[in-house]
């Protein structure tokens, strides 16, 4: 038996996602992980950076708060676009 075919308007109600809405939902998933990976390369190089100056001496807490924040920003922005 063939299937008759389907409009539009009753895959829309059916929920059945057209391209547009799956380009979309992958141009999303595609940014998402941007995001991360980004998040994820500010918050190494912070650890790295107040590992290494632990013992230095001067005042890190600029590299320490700032980097890490924008890190965990664009983790969290990221994790938005991933999930939605």
């Amino acid at each position: 038996m063939s299937e008759a075919p389907v409009s539009p308007e009753t895959a829309a109600r059916a929920g059945v996602p057209d391209e547009a809405t799956k380009a979309r939902y992958q141009r999303l998933f595609r940014r998402g992980l941007q995001w991360l990976g980004a998040g994820i390369f500010l918050m190494a190089i912070s650890l790295i950076i107040n590992l290494q100056m632990q013992h230095a001496g001067p005042a890190f807490s600029v590299t320490m708060y700032a980097v890490t924040t924008v890190g965990a920003g664009c983790l969290i922005k990221g994790l938005v676009d991933l999930f939605g």
